[in-house]
C-alpha cells in the first residue's frame, strides 16, 4: 500500500492524476455560471455572452513521445499540431476561430525547418478559417515541444458532449479505423521491408502524419441532433468507455461492423483488429443518435462526402454487468475492459 504522500505520477497514471488535480482546486474555480463544461471532455465550453458559446481545447506534442523527426517532415508536423486540436472542436460540433501556439525549442533547430512547420500549420489554418493569434517561444533543452490551444464557437446550448448518449441510441463512427496505427507501425519497419514497400503503405503513413479533422461532419452531427460525440484519439475501445461513463450507460458493439480499411487488413492480417480498436490517433468521430436521427445523419454525411458506419447500440447500465460488450462473429458477447493510452504507464 503506497502512502498518499509518497505517490508518484506513475503510480496514479494520467487519468488518476487528472482526477487528483481537479480535486485539489477550489470548487469555485472548476465550475461557474459561464463555464458550462470544464475538465473531462474533448473541450471546455465557455459562455462569453448569454446567446453564444465558445469551445476551448489544448494539446501538447513532445518529441520522442508523439512524434519523431526522422519519421515526419516538418510541414506534416505543423499540420498535425493544429489538426489534433481542430478534431476536438469538430467533436463538439463547433467551428474553429483562432489558435495560439507555444514552441519549446532546443535551439539547434534550423529556422528553415520551423518555417516549413508553419507552412504546414498555416495551410490547414487557412483551409479551416482558423486565425493564428500568436503564442510563445521558450527553451526546452531536452526535446522539441509543441503546445497549441484552439478556440471555436457555436450557438448557445448546442455543443455536443460525451454525456448525452441514451439507451436505445445507435453508435457510429466516421471513416475507417486503424489506418493511423497501421501507418505508425509501418514507420517502425525497415524501409526495405515488404510491408513498407507495399503500394498502400504511403496512404497509411499519411493517415498517421496528416490526420484530417472532421469539422464539416461535426456540424452535421450537431445540426441534426446527435446525442453525444467525441473524437477517436485513443482507439475505439479506449474512447468509447469514456463516453459510456460520462453518459452513465452501457453498450454493445458488433465486431463485424467496425469499418477497417482493406489495406490495414492486408498488410497486418494478424493485428488489424487490434490496430483498428486500440491503435489510436484515427481522429475520426465517434457518436450516438436515436435511430431516426442516425438515418438522417448518414444521408447528410454522404452529401458532404463523409462516410458513417453504425457499429452498435447504447443500452441501460445494469449494476454488476459489464459497461461494454463486443459481439464476436461467432455470436458470443465478450466483456471489454476499457483502456486508453496512459502517458505515465507507457514506459516513457
Amino acid at each position: 500500500m503506497i502512502d498518499d504522500a509518497q505517490r508518484t505520477v506513475r503510480d496514479l497514471g494520467e487519468f488518476g492524476l487528472i482526477d487528483a488535480l481537479r480535486a485539489a482546486l477550489p470548487p469555485e474555480t472548476v465550475a461557474g455560471d459561464r463555464l458550462r463544461l470544464g475538465i473531462g471532455d474533448d473541450a471546455a465550453i465557455w459562455r462569453p455572452t448569454p446567446d453564444a458559446e465558445q469551445v476551448i481545447t489544448t494539446d501538447s506534442l513532445v518529441e520522442g513521445v508523439h512524434f519523431r523527426l526522422d519519421w515526419t517532415d516538418w510541414a506534416s508536423l505543423g499540420h498535425k499540431t493544429l489538426a489534433v486540436n481542430l478534431s476536438d472542436i469538430a467533436a463538439m460540433g463547433a467551428w474553429p476561430r483562432l489558435a495560439v501556439l507555444s514552441l519549446g525549442l532546443r535551439g539547434d533547430e534550423r529556422v528553415a525547418d520551423l518555417e516549413r512547420f508553419y507552412h504546414g500549420l498555416g495551410r490547414l489554418a487557412a483551409a479551416t478559417g482558423t486565425l493564428i493569434a500568436g503564442g510563445d517561444i521558450v527553451a526546452s533543452p531536452t526535446a522539441l515541444t509543441l503546445h497549441l490551444t484552439a478556440l471555436g464557437d457555436l450557438p448557445d446550448g448546442q455543443a455536443l458532449t460525451r454525456a448525452g448518449a441514451q439507451a436505445g441510441d445507435l453508435i457510429a463512427v466516421s471513416g475507417t479505423l486503424g489506418a493511423a496505427a497501421a501507418g505508425l507501425r509501418l514507420l517502425s519497419l525497415a524501409p526495405a521491408s515488404p510491408q513498407r514497400r507495399a503500394t498502400t503503405a504511403l496512404a497509411l503513413i499519411a493517415s498517421h502524419l496528416r490526420p484530417e479533422p472532421r469539422l464539416r461532419l461535426g456540424h452535421v452531427l450537431r445540426q441534426h441532433g446527435a446525442s453525444a460525440a467525441m473524437d477517436l484519439s485513443d482507439g475505439l475501445l479506449g474512447d468509447l468507455p469514456k463516453m459510456l461513463q460520462a453518459s452513465q450507460v452501457a453498450a454493445e458493439i458488433d465486431a463485424t461492423a467496425i469499418p477497417v480499411a482493406a489495406a490495414v487488413r492486408a498488410l497486418f492480417p494478424d493485428d488489424w483488429f487490434a490496430l483498428a480498436t486500440r491503435g489510436g490517433e484515427d481522429y475520426e468521430l465517434l457518436f450516438t443518435a436515436a435511430p431516426p436521427v442516425m438515418a438522417t445523419i448518414v444521408s447528410e454525411a454522404a452529401v458532404i462526402g463523409a462516410t458513417v458506419t453504425t457499429i452498435g447500440a447504447v443500452q441501460p447500465q445494469v449494476p454488476g454487468h459489464p459497461r461494454l460488450t463486443l459481439r464476436q462473429p461467432s455470436g458470443e458477447a465478450q466483456a471489454i475492459e476499457g483502456g486508453a493510452f496512459d502517458h505515465f504507464r507507457a514506459g516513457y
